[in-house]
């Protein structure tokens, strides 16, 4: 096994709404990190983090799961949190051991009562938070909507970091505020090409920059 420095180790909550995607998300975490050679899915009830047979037959998480992955050679601890108000015991044991966390939102219909309710336990715990949009292949997916209830239902200190070219059925591609690249990913998965922004992306980019660069020069 591996030996990882203390400096290589981060532990990361995975929190949202039920059905917001954050099992899904584990699996892909692994799968990239080359954990698992093939990833699962709720239907054939085959996931890494849902083993249970309660999950099995609720097709949700009741548990929190600890899973872990590799990245840039570091070891990221990932706690799969249920998304059931009724289990968010588990969210909080989780936040309590975590570095920070990662929100998912189901595109289709952004901001949910789970959200909020995971939102402030990160809040009362001092957790950095990435928010990741979930759903944004599906035909009713509304990236726009979902920022805008963030922002009015969270925090106005939500700030976009990527934003998706061409949402909905066909999804391939999302501008990435950071390198100020487009990264298209192929249909069979694997990883994004990156290329230059279109020129009718632009200015949209260029905005949307400024504001990232102005809302880190406001933090710590």
């Amino acid at each position: 096994m591996k030996t990882y420095q203390a400096d290589q180790i981060k532990n990361i909550s995975l929190l949202g709404n039920s059905g917001s995607g954050k099992t899904i998300l584990a699996e892909a975490m692994l799968f990239n990190g080359g954990i698992i050679e093939r990833r699962g899915t709720i239907e054939g009830n085959n996931t890494i983090s849902d083993y249970r047979p309660i999950e099995h037959e609720n097709g949700n998480s009741i548990y929190s799961t600890v899973l872990y992955t590799e990245f840039l050679n570091k070891k990221l601890n990932v706690f799969d949190t249920p998304g059931l108000d009724d289990f968010s015991g588990g969210v909080i044991s989780s936040l309590f051991a975590s570095d920070s966390a990662v929100m998912t939102i189901n595109a289709q219909n952004g901001v949910e009562v789970g959200t909020e309710i995971h939102f402030r336990h990160a809040e009362v715990n001092n957790k950095p938070l990435i928010i990741a949009i979930n759903f944004l292949d599906h035909e009713k997916a509304n990236f726009d909507k979902s920022v805008e209830m963030m922002k009015e239902r969270l925090s106005n200190n939500v700030v976009l970091v990527q934003y998706p070219v061409n949402e909905g059925v066909g999804f391939n591609s999302v501008i990435d505020l950071v390198k100020m690249k487009m990264l298209r990913y192929a249909k069979d998965g694997g990883k994004a090409e990156i290329v230059d922004i279109p020129a009718d992306q632009a200015g949209k980019a260029a905005d949307l920059h400024s504001a990232l660069v102005e809302k880190a020069a406001e933090s710590d």
